[in-house]
């Protein structure tokens, strides 16, 4: 079994959570000021440079889960990450990985609120 924190379009509610839909949630929490969130359209960018706290849900997940989430964050074990890369984190539940985004992205995308799932159900944003 694998532990993930999730920030994006994998939680609850939104469109990429069918895919840890049948994996057993531990709980939400919201990390100290020691990431960013970053809009990069359709979906976030998490960022570990400190300006937000971050609404993350953290998954018990099988290995075979995990190995999809993986492969839509476009993340390859052993291989220079391009896009995503995958670091381990504390949480309430225990260490869990979470991804991170590896290019740079401009502040004016920064998602104040740390919150993925407002932030994208807003009204002005789903217009």
């Amino acid at each position: 079994m694998n532990k993930i924190a999730v920030y994006g379009s994998l939680r609850q509610g939104l469109h990429n959570h069918y895919l840890i839909e049948d994996s057993k949630l531990l709980g939400i929490f919201i990390t100290p000021q020691i990431f960013s969130l970053y809009t990069l359209g359709g979906f976030p960018g998490l960022k570990t440079d400190g300006k937000t706290a971050v609404v993350m849900e953290v998954y018990e997940v099988e290995d075979c889960v995990a190995k999809r989430v993986d492969s839509l964050e476009g993340y390859t074990p052993g291989r220079k990450a391009t896009f995503y890369d995958k670091i381990s984190i504390e949480t309430p539940f225990g260490d869990a990985d979470v991804y991170i985004y590896v290019s740079d992205i401009p502040e004016n995308r920064l998602v104040k609120s740390g919150d993925w799932y407002t932030f994208y159900n807003q009204e002005e944003y789903a217009s």
